[in-house]
């Protein structure tokens, strides 16, 4: 036995699935809304990755330069790759040893 309701609900599905539905207004210029929609977008994004990867190479010269240019003009460079680092740890340790901390 079955319900009123539920015999309402069948005949409401069974009205709805008879219907076609119109989908012309949706297929209408879908390609331009698309297009159109996808090059708003990429507009709107910043030019920042765009310029960064157009300057890397920029960048990796003027690091090379000054590369170049701190072995030539620097006479009193130390052949030691770790001088930078053990120098000031040995005046930081006989600063400590002398001062007594």
């Amino acid at each position: 036995m079955k319900d009123k309701h539920d015999e309402l609900l069948d005949e409401l599905f069974l009205t709805v699935r008879s219907k076609k539905q119109d989908t012309a207004a949706i297929e209408a210029n879908f390609e331009t809304r698309l297009l159109a929609k996808i090059d708003e977008q990429q507009s709107s994004q910043t030019l920042w990755p765009f310029w960064t990867w157009r300057l890397i190479p920029w960048f990796a010269t003027i690091v090379v330069i000054v590369g170049i240019g701190s072995v030539i003009f620097d006479p009193t460079r130390s052949s030691d790759l770790f001088a930078q680092f053990t120098n000031g740890y040995e005046d930081y340790l006989t600063t400590s040893l002398l001062a007594g901390g």
